[in-house]
């Protein structure tokens, strides 16, 4: 006799499930939360506050007339989150620049940097480029080829160990 496989299938999280999940990660607590329902009328949006009561906590909670939910934050507070991604942008994009010089190994690190990050200031000016799409790889190629002396050639320390040895 065949075995039949019971399929289960998940019920789709409602929207408040949604927020109560979110607003976990986010550390809120759920008193803190403000939810807004928002109700088609006739030629306008009306957002009911679905929870208890309006709270300065961000962000505020929207419930469209479909169940999807969305969050409403300050200005500010957008604004502060953009600074800290680029800031983090930068931040990453140094961490992989000097990455790519030791890969290379230079003779002076900071003065391959100093040449590396003024290669990155001009690439920027003239093509356009964000400095974090640059690629590290062919500018450090260019820059090994323009200042061959700012690297430690291997190929020519391991011909002169090979003479050494004759």
């Amino acid at each position: 006799m065949k075995e039949m496989k019971k399929t289960i299938t998940k019920k789709p999280k409602g929207a408040v499930a949604e927020i109560n999940d979110f607003s976990k990660y986010l550390g809120m607590k759920k008193r803190d939360l403000t939810i807004f329902e928002m109700l088609p009328e006739e030629n306008e949006y009306r957002l009911r506050l679905k929870n208890s009561k309006l709270n300065r906590v961000e962000p505020w909670f929207i419930i469209d007339e479909d169940g999807g939910t969305h969050a409403l934050t300050s200005l500010r507070s957008l604004n502060n989150l953009l600074d800290t991604i680029k800031k983090n942008q930068k931040e990453i994009f140094e961490l992989r620049l000097e990455k790519a010089i030791y890969q290379q190994m230079p003779v002076d690190f900071n003065d391959a940097w100093t040449v590396a990050m003024d290669a990155v200031e001009r690439i920027v000016s003239v093509t356009g480029v964000a400095r974090t799409n640059v690629d590290l790889d062919r500018l450090l190629e260019d820059i090994k080829k323009e200042h061959p002396n700012l690297f430690i050639d291997m190929n020519m320390m391991m011909e002169s160990l090979q003479n050494e040895r004759l």
